[in-house]
């Protein structure tokens, strides 16, 4: 079965310098090296969902005047761009500062993803039906997002909200969600938007789950992930690995989660963590994203030692 997903959010040109240290306030340091990429957590996430064998529709906007090279950078990754919109407004921008030791500290100019087409979103979001995935984040406008959960919950897909960055306001916070990923950080932050005191992660999973009546994920770096589906409670191992850029990491887990959640979910759970720790290994953004046939050969390498308790196994039709 091939997952359909559409992915509603950023695309943006990411800038990454390489750094021995990050800059502390005042210092002036001199980077190592400078590459340009394509970037943005929706553009990160629909390519990890396209490399994972899904069919992938991005809806999202870039700049009129400097768009085409990351129109044809999601192209070539097989992702359908006719929802892809032209905007006066110039390109979102990324800058990525990465230090030796994989640690980054991102700056983001949203550009054109301030202003996505709502007819684009209502036309892609409409057109979905039972068993579609649609993906979402949390760099481009709330009501953006809240607009296409709607949409696509009332046609019968599957909403996935990756709260990323983490928000900072309730009226940020998207309904119509059925599975909610965050990592520890955006955990936080979304029980405290819904008046939790946080008590840890897997206690903030459990309660969060309750409080917004959606499946949660916590991805915890390097510790694997939490999955809280139906009520029970679980956590699936990471594999060891040599971190080198861990600027994608997140975007890899949410879009192979997309591609994989018409398997079981301790399948699909697994792949993601598995398809995130490959990508740390690797410099870039969607330049580190691994392919299918990567995960698949991990997959076999690791089958005896990752486990992954009290999940119930059902597919995850909506």
């Amino acid at each position: 079965m091939t997952a359909r997903v559409t992915v509603v959010g950023s695309v943006n040109a990411d800038t990454s310098l390489r750094l021995a240290a990050l800059p502390r306030p005042g210092e002036t340091v001199l980077a190592q090296e400078a590459s340009a990429s394509l970037g943005g957590k929706g553009a990160n996430q629909a390519v990890a969902a396209a490399r994972a064998g899904a069919r992938v529709r991005m809806v999202g906007a870039v700049g009129r005047d400097d768009g085409e090279p990351l129109a044809q950078a999601l192209a070539a990754e097989g992702i359908d761009t006719g929802l892809l919109t032209r905007s006066e407004r110039a390109s979102g921008r990324a800058l990525v500062l990465l230090d030796d030791d994989g640690e980054n500290s991102i700056i983001v100019v949203p550009g054109a993803n301030a202003a996505l087409d709502d007819d684009a979103v209502r036309q892609a979001c409409a057109d979905l039906s039972p068993g579609d995935v649609l993906v979402l984040q949390h760099e481009i406008p709330a009501a953006t997002s809240r607009l296409a959960a709607a949409t696509a919950s009332a046609a019968g897909a599957t909403v996935i909200w990756n709260a990323a960055p983490a928000p900072v306001r309730s009226a940020d916070l998207v309904e119509h969600v059925d599975l909610l990923v965050v990592n520890e950080h955006e955990l936080d932050a979304v029980a405290r938007l819904v008046d939790l005191r946080p008590a840890g992660p897997e206690a903030d999973v459990a309660a969060v789950a309750a409080r917004l009546g959606t499946d949660v994920v916590c991805t915890l770096g390097a510790a694997g992930a939490l999955v809280h589906r139906d009520g029970a409670l679980a956590r699936v191992p990471a594999p060891a690995v040599t971190v080198v850029d861990t600027t994608a990491a997140g975007d890899t887990f949410v879009g192979y989660l997309a591609a994989s959640w018409h398997l079981p979910v301790a399948d699909a759970v697994r792949r993601a963590a598995l398809a995130g720790a490959l990508a740390v290994t690797r410099q870039g953004a969607a330049t580190s994203i691994p392919t299918r046939a990567e995960v698949e050969r991990e997959l076999a390498a690791h089958t005896d030692s990752n486990t992954t308790d009290s999940i119930p196994t059902g597919r995850n039709h909506p």
